[in-house]
């Protein structure tokens, strides 16, 4: 009866540390999950360093977490920390010599530095991994024309239109991929010929209109703004970029001492944004 006894309890006492444990994984496992969410979130709310910080946290708990070092590395692009993005894609292509997102990012990076002949090789590099990747093909076209080498661009162009069906689709990321370090040229012509194929794309019409927006050239981003807007009227980003320029243009007016200009923007604010706070604030104030 004893030995009976002594069983049952070793088997409880089994049971309970494999639930413990067991319980312990899961909890890990999904506050990486939960953390790797915010971070993205942050990421996609343009909250930048906040998304950092997440993404920091998420590489501590595990630290080979491709994906949040590839995060990583975009934010610090976007943030003109370009060591601390190679840093962090070569540390995604330590952990996985087959990560051709980044790579692919490194060969960018490479082409910032003027660095033709390393960047070529990263983006040969993806190719011999996936031989349909549209945008390696696409960079190498460029390479090839940069030195003067239209024959070899024409080719390796036609591999890249020939491997992604969604032709604005790959010019749209290769100008996403441009503008995220500060490329803008290079970006603008990738939007262009996305718009060129389809009209309609209203993500490229976006991008083009932050740039304008971004050289100080708010009537041209307006524009670009209001096309979304025709095309599909409750386009978030559309809204909430006209909502931020007219907010903007409408401070600077005041500022220069210009109430009524300044009164007409936050209406305008109203008009693509009925309950925009800020201008509803400021038009109770000084509305009348």
């Amino acid at each position: 009866m004893n030995r009976q006894l002594k069983t049952v309890r070793i088997i409880l006492l089994i049971a309970f540390f494999a639930i413990f444990f067991f319980r312990h994984d899961i909890a890990h496992c999904t506050d990486i999950n939960d953390i790797i969410f915010q971070g993205a979130d942050n990421h996609y709310k343009g909250r930048l360093d906040e998304a950092v910080s997440k993404f920091k946290m998420a590489v501590q708990l595990d630290p080979n977490n491709e994906y949040a070092h590839n995060q990583l590395g975009i934010i610090y692009a976007k943030k003109g920390r370009f060591d601390e993005a190679f840093q962090e894609f070569s540390r995604v292509v330590q952990i996985d010599r087959q990560n051709t997102y980044a790579l692919l990012w490194l060969g960018i990076l490479y082409l910032r530095q003027d660095d033709l002949d390393r960047a070529f090789k990263k983006f040969q590099e993806i190719i011999r991994i996936d031989p349909d990747n549209a945008d390696a093909y696409y960079f190498i076209g460029s390479i090839y024309n940069f030195r003067h080498n239209p024959l070899k661009a024409i080719e390796y162009l036609k591999k890249a239109r020939d491997a992604d069906s969604g032709e604005p689709d790959t010019h749209y990321r290769l100008g996403r991929a441009f503008h995220n370090v500060g490329m803008v040229n290079n970006a603008f012509l990738e939007y262009y010929r996305a718009l060129q194929l389809k009209p309609a794309y209203t993500k490229a019409i976006n991008e083009i209109g932050w740039i304008y927006y971004n050289q100080g050239i708010y009537e041209s981003a307006i524009h670009e703004w209001m096309k979304i807007l025709k095309i599909n009227p409750k386009d978030r980003d559309a809204v909430s970029n006209l909502a931020k320029a007219y907010n903007d243009l409408a401070f600077t007016a005041f500022s220069k001492g210009e109430r009524r200009e300044a009164i007409s923007f936050w209406k305008k604010t109203l008009f693509v944004m009925p309950k925009n706070k800020e201008a509803i604030y400021y038009l109770k104030k000084y509305g009348k």
